[in-house]
């Protein structure tokens, strides 16, 4: 006798539908930690980078501070382009800043002793300027208020300024006072802005050299 056929379900699985959608959920997770490493190393590569801007920017604030000292031992400018009646432009440190030499004091060619030069409270302003970040002569964005110096590996050349501060005693031992005058050595303080390169960083330096006449 024949046996009558045995009846097998057509219908799927329901455990075939809960594995495609666990797949789907580790891919996305995957996809999601894909995408938050690739942009933890961007971060990274850009911090990489304006660390290594300013570096530069730095060492070239301060080849510009050294080439700026040099230039006053080889030049020291004469008492004529320090007074107040100076007015000869860019070869006269004032307070226009004209040629990046800077003075904002009183110093007059009538002056017996050097010790009779004045910055700040004794000069026209209560305070001395500072001239590296005063807005109104904006010495960095106007040309004819600074100079500039071309450093290797630095797009834009390295602006500096030079400002002189009266004088001050050859020796420590040595007093500047009405009853005891005696003659000064001129000091000198020098001011530089670098850029890195791709406009990342700006440093700015300052040092102050004093010039023995």
């Amino acid at each position: 006798m024949m046996q009558p056929p045995s009846c097998v379900s057509s219908l799927p699985s329901r455990q075939t539908g809960a594995i495609l959608i666990v797949a789907l959920v580790i891919l996305v997770v995957i996809s999601l930690l894909g995408v938050a490493n690739m942009q933890t190393s961007t971060t990274e590569l850009k911090m990489a980078t304006s660390h290594r801007d300013r570096d530069m920017a730095f060492a070239a604030a301060e080849a510009a501070l050294a080439s700026a000292e040099e230039w006053l031992e080889a030049n020291k400018p004469p008492h004529s382009k320090l007074y107040n009646e100076c007015g000869n432009g860019a070869t006269c440190f004032d307070d226009t800043c004209s040629g990046g030499l800077c003075f904002d004091g009183d110093f007059s060619s009538g002056a017996t002793e050097e010790w009779e030069c004045a910055v700040g409270a004794s000069a026209t302003t209560a305070e001395r300027m500072a001239f590296w970040k005063d807005t109104t002569l904006d010495v960095w964005n106007n040309t004819g208020k600074h100079r500039t110096i071309k450093v290797e590996g630095i797009e834009q050349d390295v602006k500096f300024i030079v400002e002189f501060l009266c004088f001050v005693p050859p020796d420590d031992m040595v007093i500047f006072n009405e009853t005891n005058p005696t003659t000064g050595e001129p000091l000198y303080r020098v001011t530089a802005l670098a850029d890195g390169n791709g406009d990342r960083s700006k440093v700015m330096l300052q040092s102050t050299y004093m010039v023995v006449e």
